[in-house]
């Protein structure tokens, strides 16, 4: 389980959570190389280099949902710490997740990303 200290900000206000260092370079590496690796994916289908079986064959040969979801759990863990299962349980079961309808914040990132390309 990660330690985590819970402290306050400089107005008091907002926890923090702390995860170890050694947890926290673990899991910045993985999203590091998963985002990375996606990005690649996606240039080389743009370029017809690549399609749908080229990420199927990273997502099943990378193994990338076991590592998204050890990832996954050194944050939940922290954040359990400072809130509390029950919280923490709450928050997770109201992210979105496929099948659902895309969420709103995705929207806005596709339109933030479409402004930066014009």
């Amino acid at each position: 389980m990660a330690y985590v200290q819970p402290t306050m900000n400089a107005e008091g206000s907002d926890p923090f959570v702390a995860i170890p260092l050694d947890k926290a370079v673990e899991t910045a590496r993985l999203l590091e190389s998963i985002v990375i690796s996606l990005d690649r994916i996606g240039a080389r289908e743009a370029d017809a280099d690549a399609d749908a079986a080229t990420l199927d064959q990273f997502v099943t040969d990378w193994l990338v949902g076991p590592r998204l979801a050890r990832a996954r759990s050194v944050l939940w863990e922290a954040i359990t710490e400072v809130i509390g299962e029950e919280k923490t349980e709450a928050i997770a079961e109201s992210a979105p997740r496929f099948p659902d309808p895309v969420p709103d914040e995705v929207r806005t990132l596709r339109e933030e990303l479409r402004a930066r390309t014009q």
